[in-house]
């Protein structure tokens, strides 16, 4: 449960510190953040605010996932891939795609 907190905050603190609130962050589950981030969603590396943390296991990974959904980010368990131990947030932004 630590490590869940630890991550969570992490995450928090990055949303925070570029500002905006949950509703204009996407948050999600992937065993490739970066083909995800930058390829499915469009977030541009060098100039979109993200994030991209690998967490013990895709229960905690989900666990994290579903809290910031339930404080208002966009996304969700989309990818049943039970492999998949990153969690990823970018800010939503007119290019990106949810």
């Amino acid at each position: 449960m630590y490590a869940e907190q630890k991550l969570t905050h992490i995450v928090a603190l990055h949303m925070s510190q570029y500002g905006g609130n949950y509703q204009e962050w996407y948050v999600g589950v992937s065993a490739d953040p970066k083909g995800s981030l930058f390829n499915d969603h469009g977030v541009i590396e060098a100039e979109d605010p993200w994030i991209s943390r690998k967490c013990v296991s895709n229960v905690a990974a989900r666990t994290i996932e579903r809290y910031f959904v339930k404080k208002g980010c966009k996304g969700g368990q989309a990818d049943e891939d039970k492999s998949a131990l990153y969690l990823y947030a970018y800010m939503i932004r007119p290019h990106t795609c949810q």
